[in-house]
């Protein structure tokens, strides 16, 4: 009877240590080949958004925040109410959130060109209000005290229609500019630190297999392939990872479009007198930039830069889709990181660049 009992303790305590011997097993395989590359980092290293979002641990590229050019834009450092030759005001593209080398398209213009560049925040903070940041800094008299040169709206392509496809109220004031400014957080991307048994394990494994049969593994990230290589990342050279609102916000719609550039125009009609020049810089979306490369898509082919380019404007307009689709037919890699939604350094170069730019200022 004992010797039965002891038997019987055994064969439970077996019952119980292997399924906590596989579940710790497990945990210590993924997390150290895998998931730990994204959310057990020591080091400062940023990684991209959507790769971090798909688990797609080879679409990884680390990179480290660091700035070599000469000259730098004025951005949450102090500013002193000094003239300036450029006030830039957008969404993330100008506000450093790739990451990486140089993540400021406005420190090439600042570079290239000798020019003092303001940054500043919209009204909010919330990347929907660039253009009537705009209009209330004109109608405080800000813009007619320091009468920049050029003032820049940048917007990505995917927020073009909500942000300035609407009616605008043109008498509002916004009396502070200090928040502006001090408000920009440079490469602001929290990834939080996980122990090794965590979800992120399941969830690796699980998108892992899942993208295997679906493009939206992830309902927020595309992924899908290319018929060539345009990324350095060792094992994903061939693929393209999107935010799936890329596609979701692409609208073609000419009434809308016509809308746009007819506040543009206004605005620039404002400006005018005061001898300020308005350019509306689009950051073109990473699906419409590789979009000539995607096999098999299924997704209908953006047409706001054909359907805004012929329109006749008071405004400066870069087309940045066409430089940026001239440096992929030249096998550029990396031009937007392969991990992320937003261009690289090579990107701001290439628009910094533009005939718009060299016209304006030369090349000091």
């Amino acid at each position: 009877m004992y010797l039965n009992q002891k038997i019987s303790v055994k064969h439970f305590l077996i019952l119980i240590l292997i399924p906590i011997s596989l579940y710790v097993t497990f945990h210590f395989i993924v997390w150290n080949l895998y998931t730990s590359k994204i959310f057990g980092r020591t080091d400062d290293m940023y990684i991209g958004d959507i790769g971090r979002m798909s688990y797609q641990v080879d679409s990884l590229f680390p990179r480290k925040l660091e700035y070599t050019l000469p000259k730098r834009l004025i951005n949450s450092t102090p500013y002193h109410d000094e003239s300036i030759d450029v006030l830039t005001i957008g969404d993330s593209f100008s506000n450093a959130a790739t990451g990486g080398t140089n993540p400021y398209y406005q420190d090439y213009l600042s570079t290239k060109y000798n020019l003092k560049v303001l940054n500043i925040m919209n009204i909010t903070n919330q990347g929907h209000r660039l253009f009537e940041t705009i209009v209330s800094l004109y109608n405080n008299g800000w813009l007619q005290t320091h009468k920049p040169k050029l003032i820049i709206i940048e917007s990505a392509q995917r927020g073009v229609y909500e942000r300035f496809a609407k009616d605008f109220d043109w008498t509002q004031k916004q009396f502070n500019i200090t928040p502006l400014i001090t408000s920009i957080k440079t490469n602001d991307s929290y990834i939080p630190n996980l122990k090794q048994i965590n979800t992120a394990n399941y969830k690796f494994l699980y998108y892992g297999i899942k993208y295997t049969f679906n493009q939206r593994a992830q309902k927020d990230v595309v992924k899908m392939t290319l018929n060539k290589p345009l990324f350095s990342t060792p094992t994903y050279k061939t693929n393209l990872l999107f935010h799936y609102s890329d596609v979701q916000n692409i609208k073609n719609d000419p009434k809308r479009v016509m809308l746009i550039n007819k506040n543009f125009n206004h605005l620039a009609k404002i400006l005018k007198p005061l001898n300020i020049k308005l350019l509306f810089l689009v950051a073109p979306d990473k699906y419409d930039v590789y979009y000539d490369y995607i096999e098999n898509n299924k997704f209908q082919k953006n047409l706001f830069f054909k359907l805004i380019n012929p329109l006749k404007k008071e405004y400066l307009f870069i087309d940045s889709e066409k430089i940026l689709k001239d440096k992929l037919s030249h096998n550029t890699l990396d031009l937007y990181y392969s991990d992320d939604t937003h261009w690289s350094y090579k990107a701001s170069d290439a628009i910094t660049n533009d005939q718009v730019f060299q016209k304006l200022f030369g090349n000091k």
